[in-house]
């Protein structure tokens, strides 16, 4: 049986991950559209469908890495700079709603981080 847990949490996650930078980022905008709560303004919607596209099409399912990770870039270059500016400003954020997820993710990036440095060395 394959592993796809780390694909399905982060199919999960992305979609959170926008809509908090979206409410804190685009208040105006989200005004000005009179959107709902949970509603995302036009470009962060963009990004999500973008980031869930590529994500569906990860040729890496089964052994999901992080995209920074990762020896193919599926993002086309504007879209990782978004994607990133989403991710550097949720991330201090995502520790008070998600705290698990956080942590875990911050344990997950160090494992990553040294198998990379090992397999350098080697």
């Amino acid at each position: 049986m394959k592993d796809f847990k780390k694909w399905e949490k982060e199919k999960k996650l992305i979609p959170k991950m926008i809509l908090i930078y979206c409410r804190n980022k685009h208040k105006k905008k989200r005004k000005s559209n009179l959107l709902k709560r949970n509603e995302l303004c036009e470009d962060c919607k963009e990004i999500e469908e973008y980031a869930l596209l590529r994500l569906e099409k990860c040729p890496f399912k089964e052994n999901k890495q992080f995209c920074n990770f990762c020896k193919i870039h599926c993002y086309n270059s504007d879209m990782r700079e978004k994607i990133k500016n989403v991710m550097k400003f949720v991330g201090p954020r995502f520790l008070l709603s998600h705290p698990l997820f956080t942590i875990s993710h911050a344990i997950q990036v160090i494992k990553q981080k040294c198998e990379r440095r090992e397999k350098k060395n080697d």
